[in-house]
């Protein structure tokens, strides 16, 4: 099965008994609570998306407490609802970390 290379931001979550994780978009999901709240990115063999980062699951009306906390997300270019960031992101870890510990 197909490792991911940001896996690292799940180790948060590990022994929660709600935490698991689920195949979408080519990429892994990961669920807490019964809620979507992640999805790691890479890039598709068929080169269907071209991302490398990490989706955060929320909805528009989130956006701005969400940004004002974690300044480095950005509603993704296609998934308008999501935010986004790019692995190649300077405080792309730092900033996984923090989101991961807030959620």
């Amino acid at each position: 099965m197909k490792t991911f290379d940001n896996e690292w931001i799940l180790e948060a979550f590990a022994g929660r008994p709600t935490f698991f994780t689920k195949r979408m978009f080519g990429g892994l999901a990961a669920y807490l609570h019964d809620r979507q709240m992640l999805v790691l990115v890479e890039p598709t063999k068929t080169g269907r998306w071209k991302w490398h980062g990490v989706l955060v699951g929320t909805t528009h009306e989130h956006h701005a407490s969400i940004r004002a906390e974690f300044p480095t997300l950005a509603p993704h270019g296609f998934l308008r609802k999501w935010l986004y960031i790019d692995s190649a992101d300077r405080k792309f870890e730092s900033t996984m970390e923090a989101v991961a510990h807030r959620i």
